[in-house]
């Protein structure tokens, strides 16, 4: 019997080996019909389904082989293959340990720790792995490269600029290389130096945007470089800015704002988009102007530095403590302005110095609340108006997990019913993620099991996952009565601030920014635990949050808050609406930007 079945198995071999795979699973299938449990049959069944592509099949057929024979340096491999590519991160970093623990000369076990450990978010860690996969095999190009990679996400942006330059003495012809390094070389301010390597990717490759991009910045940082410190009786304070002004992100959208509202002020500005090429598009202000600073509405990572002038970063975080990266990332900053006392609370945590820190509000859009598109006529999934409803609840997110859309829908499906005179109108993403419907899809999935209640048998949600003009936004406002927040924190939560300026009842989690405009006067706030970031109905870290901490929105709380508005105990807040427009407006907030700026000699 155990002759034939090697036979078996081998004959499976040669099948998968041909690429007939069907085949293949099948004498697999039918050696383990006849000894269930042989450990090589196992192992082959699941190369052979994750072949044809059937990986979930192929990950239950690896963990039996592996259950079987714990130090198989084969089946580890391909299970370690098969995690990683259904994004199981923290699995496959389990079996790929192991493999590493018998194999610790293998450079390709490292590599992928590294690439495994990069997903999660462990960066520091990323970074040990593909040095040490650098070092045993300091041949390949794409060794050096990734590192160069991770090691600029880690923040240590002198050390990945090293790394660049060996993949590119290893492999000249690589464009990609000569690309990441001019990115890295502007964080580091050296200007000409990039420059040369943006002309070297670019006669390797013509059409390579990245080169042509970073040859546009360049041209820009060199001409406001040569404007700085102007001088003479009639010479203005100016200022160079620099942000996503024409991206459709929160980051965008205050930069917009503080480029308009300075323009009313006459302060000369000289604006660069974020990657060069762009104009700000109601007036000229690509001419540079007297300067002393370069300001970056941007992330750390997005920041890079321009000779002669001082580096300002007008940034933002959402947890208790900012990433190692960021404090990293952050050094070469004079100034770090962000909008509320929890993101400078955030970045003192992680030991960045506090008097390179200063606090500036950002403004909210009474002007917007006059205007803008008229209400949307919504249908929910019974085909009943929305605006029907007594009581229309609104919340506007991106769709990822520091929003808490599981917690908002746990809390919706447990505070109401299918009968009551409320609507959830859920404006998720941007409908630029062609997986979002199967996610979502997930999520909800998930959450009526952990509740024990079908979305079907709760109050209707109306879902909104298209990008919306900023007349539509301000209309969609118009169509609730509530703005809702669940969220695990906010930098600031631009349409939160907005709906409250329009007059909504607003309901917020009493933590980050919101603490820093809304108290419990002019909102239902809603009590907040810190608890570790982790990704929804997982111990997984949320890999940008690895490590770190956010908070928790008290889930019985808010669904008494709820309960109270719909089934009527709830007797009302009073509005934030003159609160908010009369202390947050953006001229104030311009004023103080530009206060900071003179406190510091950086105008």
């Amino acid at each position: 019997m155990t002759a034939a079945v090697m036979a078996n198995v081998e004959a499976a071999s040669r099948l998968y080996r041909a690429g007939r795979l069907a085949e293949a699973i099948d004498a697999c299938r039918a050696v383990l019909a006849a000894e269930p449990g042989r450990f090589d049959a196992l192992n082959l069944l699941g190369a052979a389904l994750f072949s044809a592509g059937q990986d979930g099949a192929a990950r239950e057929a690896l963990c039996d082989a592996v259950r079987i024979e714990p130090g198989h340096a084969a089946a580890l491999t391909n299970l370690g293959i098969v995690l990683q590519h259904r994004r199981e991160w923290p699995a496959a970093a389990r079996a790929l340990r192991t493999l590493a623990a018998m194999q610790p000369e293998s450079a390709a076990v490292c590599s992928r720790l590294g690439t495994v450990s990069q997903e999660t978010g462990d960066l520091d860690g990323a970074v040990r792995f593909l040095l040490r996969a650098s070092r045993l095999a300091p041949g390949p190009a794409v060794q050096w490269y990734n590192l160069g990679l991770v090691r600029m996400l880690a923040g240590d942006v002198a050390a990945a600029s090293q790394d660049l330059r060996r993949a590119i003495a290893v492999a000249p012809e690589g464009g990609l290389a000569y690309v990441q390094l001019g990115e890295t070389l502007l964080r580091l301010g050296r200007l000409n130096e990039a420059t040369g390597v943006f002309r070297r990717a670019l006669r390797l490759d013509p059409t390579t945007s990245e080169a042509v991009n970073g040859l546009a910045r360049c041209g820009r940082y060199r001409a406001a470089a040569a404007h700085a410190f102007g001088s003479g009786p009639g010479t203005q304070k100016g200022l160079a800015v620099r942000g996503a002004f024409e991206s459709a992100t929160g980051y965008g959208h205050f930069c917009q704002r503080f480029i308009r509202t300075l323009r009313k002020q006459a302060v000369p500005l000289q604006t660069i988009g974020i990657f060069g090429r762009e104009s700000w598009r109601e007036e000229d202000l690509d001419p540079p102007v007297p300067a002393k600073a370069l300001v970056n509405f941007l992330i750390p990572l997005a920041v890079e530095r321009v000779p002669g002038l001082a580096t300002v970063t007008f940034t933002m975080f959402e947890g208790t403590r900012i990433p190692p990266a960021w404090r990293r990332l952050s050094e070469h900053s004079d100034l770090i302005i962000v909008p509320s006392e929890s993101s400078r609370m955030a970045w003192a945590a992680q030991g960045y110095p506090e008097d390179r820190l200063r606090v500036c509000p950002l403004g909210i859009d009474p002007e917007d609340t006059a205007g803008g598109g008229p209400v949307p006529t919504l249908v929910d999934p019974r085909g009943r108006l929305v605006s029907s409803y007594r009581h229309r609840f609104l919340n506007v997110s991106d769709f990822i997990p520091r929003k808490n859309i599981d917690g908002l829908l746990r809390v919706w499906l447990r505070s109401t019913a299918r009968t009551d005179d409320a609507v959830l109108i859920l404006k998720l993403g941007k409908g630029n993620n062609p997986a979002f419907g199967a996610e979502l899809g997930e999520l909800v999935r998930r959450t009526e099991i952990a509740v024990g209640k079908r979305m079907a048998d709760a109050a209707p949600v109306v879902l909104i996952d298209q990008l919306l003009s900023n007349a539509d936004m301000t209309g969609l406002l118009r169509a609730a009565t509530h703005y809702w927040s669940m969220s695990h924190g906010e930098g600031w939560d631009l349409p939160l601030s907005k709906a409250g300026a329009m007059g909504l009842s607003l309901i917020a989690p009493h933590h980050s920014a919101y603490v820093d405009y809304l108290d419990d006067r002019v909102a239902r706030l809603i009590p907040a635990t810190v608890r570790p970031a982790r990704l929804p109905y997982s111990e997984q870290p949320y890999p940008p949050f690895h490590g770190l901490d956010w908070w928790d929105p008290d889930e019985d709380a808010a669904a008494d808050i709820l309960t109270a508005i719909i089934r009527g105990g709830d007797t009302g807040h009073p509005s934030a609406r003159d609160h908010l427009v009369q202390g947050f407006t953006w001229t104030r907030a311009a004023d103080r930007l530009l206060a900071i700026l003179d406190d510091a000699g950086l105008r």
